[in-house]
């Protein structure tokens, strides 16, 4: 018997087990948002290198982009609350000594960002993984609502605390609170009471995969991409805005650290991005029945494209933030849009490893957006740099508009 039946009579907030994950995860992400800020702005107040903040932003992606696909298959062979608590115990101890060795070493900071981001691709898709194995299936897109609500509220307290944390406490006392946060996130699973043995997984290929290799599988997954039209034309857009979307962190960043003074600044500007995102959500969520996919893909992505040029002209920070509200909007109806055309095309024996095809994907492109971002600041200038990124988004999307194969789904 698997979790999710044991706990079948019970809603999510009897639910203990579920309890328990949302409220370790809700302090392990506002653990993270301090993380998100302390880590490039200790990078940039050392080595005053827009090129070296760049390069930290993007060793959080790269890990994604060489073992996302592999962790997926791990965690369908193993424990996955292990699996969880080991890559909070190893983040914890990362970032914890990230302070002391940047006392000494840029580069020691560099590879302490690259393994925290290596054992937290083992944990994201793990949390995923284990969300049914703790509600029962009709609770499970409530549960998904609930833990997806958490992350965006942690976007718009965890980032504007951040800001003050990083700017009147220390860098050091960021990282510290990080610590404790996957600390607190390792008891709260460790506090689950999970009741199923190892094999008794609900995905029906699951045996299969244990029997045979992992890379078998995601050629299968790339296969299926390859040959579904509308599936491959989508994943093609994707990476091509995700492109400029990646170059659009970084320039947000020392937009703030060069006009604005600093990481309170940086932190109102990813809050307003997730207050947009959240309107967002609610606005596709109430209006899903009456919109198409691939229109609200595509206009979501053309208004992404506008407003990521904005901050090219709009000097006024109230304004700018206002912007950024209409582009976290505009960001939320594109990707709920992108994950309900995902889910309804691919068969369920091949979820798993399309999402970690197209992760990895996208992550790469991600991180070569952020790269050309932080090479290209010092010597092109903030402005235009927006002005091009917002072309990299928009261009592809009007692209995207005009094809049958993406629009039309």
């Amino acid at each position: 018997m698997t979790v999710a039946q044991t706990t079948r009579r019970y809603p999510l907030a009897h639910n203990s087990n579920f309890v328990l994950l949302v409220s370790g995860q809700f302090i392990s992400q506002m653990g993270d948002r301090l993380a998100m800020v302390a880590f490039p702005w200790l990078v940039y107040t050392t080595t005053h290198s827009a090129v070296s903040t760049g390069v930290v932003l993007a060793l959080f992606t790269l890990p994604y982009v060489l073992f996302g696909a592999l962790a997926g298959g791990v965690l369908d062979r193993v424990d996955r609350r292990g699996v969880m608590v080991a890559a909070d115990i190893a983040r914890g101890g990362l970032v914890l000594a990230v302070p002391f060795v940047a006392e000494h070493t840029s580069t020691g900071v560099f590879a302490l960002a690259f393994l925290t981001a290596c054992a937290t691709v083992f944990f994201d898709p793990g949390l995923m993984a284990l969300l049914p194995d703790i509600v029962s299936q009709d609770e499970l897109m409530r549960a998904n609502a609930v833990l997806d609500a958490s992350r965006n509220v942690t976007e718009i307290l965890g980032y504007s605390l951040a800001g003050f944390v990083v700017y009147y406490v220390s860098i050091r006392g960021a990282f510290t609170v990080d610590a404790a946060s996957f600390g607190i996130s390792a008891v709260t699973l460790l506090a689950m009471t999970l009741h199923y043995k190892p094999d008794d997984r609900r995905d029906p290929i699951a045996p299969r995969s244990r029997h045979t290799p992992i890379w078998a599988d995601i050629r299968e997954g790339i296969s299926y991409l390859r040959h579904h039209d509308a599936l491959r034309a989508n994943t093609k857009l994707i990476v091509a805005v995700t492109i400029g979307i990646g170059a659009f962190y970084p320039l947000t960043f020392l937009l703030a650290a060069e006009r604005y003074h600093g990481t309170r600044a940086f932190g109102f500007m990813e809050a307003a991005i997730a207050v947009g995102y959240i309107i967002g959500s609610l606005a596709v969520g109430a209006l899903a029945s009456r919109i198409r996919k691939g229109i609200a893909v595509t206009l979501g992505l053309v208004v992404m494209g506008i407003r990521c040029a904005v901050p090219a002209a709009v000097h006024e920070f109230l304004p700018l933030l206002a912007n950024f509200v209409v582009l976290g909007i505009a960001n939320a109806i594109m990707l709920v849009s992108i994950d309900t055309f995902v889910q309804t095309i691919v068969p369920d024996n091949l979820r798993g490893r399309i999402w970690g095809v197209r992760f990895t994907l996208t992550q790469g492109a991600y991180a070569v957006g952020v790269l050309a971002a932080g090479a290209l600041a010092a010597t092109v200038g903030l402005g235009p740099l927006f002005v091009m990124c917002g072309l990299a988004v928009l261009v592809p999307a009007v692209v995207g508009l005009a094809s049958p194969a993406v629009r039309d789904i």
